[in-house]
């Protein structure tokens, strides 16, 4: 019984001890305690921009302090007029003349840093500065024995890598493409074996190589890739692989073509273009005829211009319509005269006179065949040339199975479009190719049969430049295949 009275005074004292025990307050929670420091610096950063008024210094110093604004100074703020922050003034004149004072600083200094700019535009700008052989890279003197150079070309940079006679890696350089640098840097060598991929705007490069003596082959892009295909793709990875095939001999080249040709490819795509430009706009302009149901059926003759000039559209239409003119006009010009210059260029190639006398060939297609198919000694027979300007079907055999499918469309897309326009105008001036139309057409449709026959003119235009010869009708009547095309 004492013993259960003792504890029960025992915890009576634990218990007043912990009253009188002063306790600590409540922690506030982190979060909410961020949030509320974040309100109060807002509070307090819109009491400081409340207590200034537009144009009056703030004073940063005293942040976190809330002062009454400079308009209720000496009062409150119903019963008191504002106290302009001016000096010596309260009816706001001398903050006129302070605002005044300020813009008139302002257009000062605009004044002043237009002068600065003209001045500086005016400046005689610094000649550019030309590659030194400072700038090349320092090489070691086993890069002396490179033989083979693979070129991985770009925009910006060039990557090089060399290598000896066995296709070992010597060294790999890149520089900055710039023609001066890098004709300083293959100064340093011999006579080089190199290997490039066709891309865009390396011919430059390789003319520039040739003529400083050293060998050029063009890799075929898309022959390299199936051959060297690669998980890890890098300038230099590249640049080596190049190098390592030339060397092995397993480079897949393609024909370079000489400086006469690469003009005649380029005027004649120059033309094209042009062409194309012009029956845009034509299109063009039936159709905002059709709009307003006002079409005219020959809108660019001579009768039809007038018609044109007579008929009412609305305002944005005519305007259209004068634009549309207007490109038309000057697409046919340039246009007439590329052609003209064509033909004069034509008139001295013995070729082009003798790729003339086959159906549907004119100057402008037996120049660009010329053009295009370039030295035809690196083809040993006909069939090789249709498959070159991709008019050959792909062929799928295994075993006892042979299936043929659509052409290949290698090549060159241009090449392929000028033979079938030719084959167009060739089955009207031929009767051996329009009775080879008419039956391949009713078995296969006449788009197939017009494949056909653009193929067979390829064909007939490689013997002609092959033998010297001139095409003969009467050959193609006997069905001499081998000898008459």
């Amino acid at each position: 019984m004492e013993a259960a009275q003792g504890n029960r005074r025992s915890r009576a004292g634990l218990a007043a001890r912990a009253r009188r025990r002063p306790t600590a307050p409540p922690q506030t929670p982190p979060r909410k305690r961020d949030a509320a420091n974040r309100e109060t610096m807002n509070a307090n950063d819109t009491a400081e921009l409340r207590s200034h008024w537009p144009g009056e210094p703030k004073d940063f110093t005293a942040r976190g302090k809330v002062s009454t604004p400079s308009r209720y100074r000496g009062g409150s703020a119903a019963s008191s007029a504002r106290v302009d922050t001016e000096v010596g003034s309260t009816d706001g004149s001398s903050r006129a003349v302070g605002s005044e004072a300020r813009a008139l600083m302002q257009i000062q200094s605009w004044e002043r840093k237009k002068a600065q700019l003209v001045k500086e535009v005016s400046k005689p700008k610094p000649a550019v500065q030309l590659p030194a052989m400072e700038d090349l890279p320092v090489l070691s003197h086993i890069i002396l024995l490179a033989k083979y150079v693979g070129i991985d070309y770009h925009k910006r940079t060039i990557t090089f890598t060399f290598g000896d006679k066995d296709g070992k890696v010597l060294e790999q350089v890149t520089l900055q493409n710039q023609s001066q640098l890098i004709a300083q840097f293959f100064e340093q060598f011999g006579k080089l074996e190199c290997a490039i991929e066709s891309c865009r705007g390396y011919e430059w490069l390789v003319q520039m190589l040739q003529e400083m003596g050293h060998t050029v082959h063009v890799a075929d892009s898309r022959s390299v890739k199936l051959i060297a295909c690669s998980r890890c793709k890098t300038d230099k990875i590249d640049s080596r692989i190049l190098m390592e095939l030339l060397a092995k001999g397993f480079l897949p080249t393609t024909y370079i073509p000489s400086a006469r040709e690469r003009e005649y490819r380029e005027l004649l795509r120059h033309r094209s273009s042009l062409v194309r430009t012009a029956t845009r706009s034509k299109l063009r302009v039936h159709a905002l005829l059709d709009k307003e149901n006002k079409g005219i059926r020959f809108p660019f003759s001579g009768q039809g211009r007038k018609q044109l000039e007579q008929v009412e559209l609305f305002e944005h239409r005519r305007e259209i319509l004068e634009h549309e003119l207007a490109i038309i006009d000057f697409a046919e010009e340039r246009a007439h005269l590329q052609d003209l210059r064509i033909r004069r260029m034509a008139s001295h190639e013995p070729d082009v006179a003798r790729l003339r006398t086959i159906p549907g060939f004119d100057v402008l297609m037996a120049t660009a065949f010329l053009a295009e198919i370039g030295d035809v000694g690196r083809f040993r027979n006909a069939d090789q040339v249709a498959a070159y300007v991709g008019l050959v079907p792909r062929v799928y055999s295994s075993g006892g199975t042979r299936r043929c499918g659509r052409i290949t469309k290698t090549g060159s897309k241009f090449m392929r479009w000028m033979l079938v326009q030719a084959a167009w105008a060739a089955i009207k001036a031929s009767s051996n190719l329009r009775l080879r139309f008419a039956s391949i057409g009713r078995r296969r449709g006449q788009k197939v049969a017009i494949v056909a026959i653009a193929r067979k003119l390829a064909t007939i235009a490689f013997r002609v430049l092959r033998d010297k010869s001139e095409y003969k009708e009467e050959m193609l009547d006997a069905g001499l295949a081998r000898a008459a095309f």
